[in-house]
């Protein structure tokens, strides 16, 4: 039997609703940077990232012997930037005063596939960079999660994500969500998978916040 996919933070059921419209982020290179500390581990490891494709397996290998790293090896790294966190990622430029702008006529919510385990390390990083938005970290389908939420809220949905599968779940699961694509480090940029259709791209905060502005004013 398969154990239960976990979940830590609020229950969507327990969400504030004070406006209208619904500002759904992704984290990892959205709100927080997450390649470049990577890639920082990923040296004092001895080893270095090539963005070949749009995949981490493959394109890791060592700085010694050219080999690639597993994936095993490559979760690891990964679980040790989440646990710490709080003194290797850092805010995406322009995130901050965008949100504390975008608030003013949506809610905002966290989404993030981080190991759930980590929450409260995100939770502590996130607040000491002053954005206090409610955050659930789930290994559940982004899309499912989004769908949940949009049974609460009425207005606009917009959610915000680096990767595009998970724009197409959210896409797939509630088709009127707008959706964005925001990737704080163009390493894999030229890699990017389609976009799902009618999402809509930015390259940075200064182009994202217009346009997430435009589409929760409907």
């Amino acid at each position: 039997m398969s154990r239960p996919l976990v979940t830590a933070g609020p229950e969507v059921d327990s969400l504030a609703i004070s406006r209208q419209a619904l500002l759904v982020l992704d984290i990892d290179e959205v709100v927080l940077h997450f390649i470049e500390p990577f890639c920082a581990l990923l040296e004092e490891s001895g080893a270095r990232l090539r963005a070949n494709s749009f995949h981490l397996t493959g394109n890791v290998r060592s700085v010694a012997t050219g080999a690639a790293l597993a994936g095993s090896a490559l979760d690891a790294v990964t679980m040790r930037l989440y646990a710490e966190q709080e003194t290797r990622q850092l805010p995406v430029d322009g995130v901050g005063p965008a949100l504390e702008r975008l608030s003013d006529s949506a809610d905002i919510v966290f989404l993030t596939a981080m190991t759930p385990s980590y929450y409260p390390q995100r939770r502590r990083l996130l607040d000491a960079a002053g954005l206090g938005f409610p955050m659930i970290a789930t290994e559940r389908s982004k899309g499912a999660v989004v769908a949940e939420l949009g049974q609460r809220w009425s207005g606009p949905i917009v959610f915000a994500d680096d990767l595009p599968p998970n724009l197409a779940s959210v896409g797939r699961s509630l088709p009127r969500a707008r959706l964005v694509h925001l990737m704080a480090n163009d390493m894999f940029r030229r890699h990017l998978p389609p976009l799902p259709e009618g999402a809509e791209s930015a390259l940075d905060w200064a182009e994202a916040k217009p346009i997430m502005a435009r589409l929760l004013a409907g």
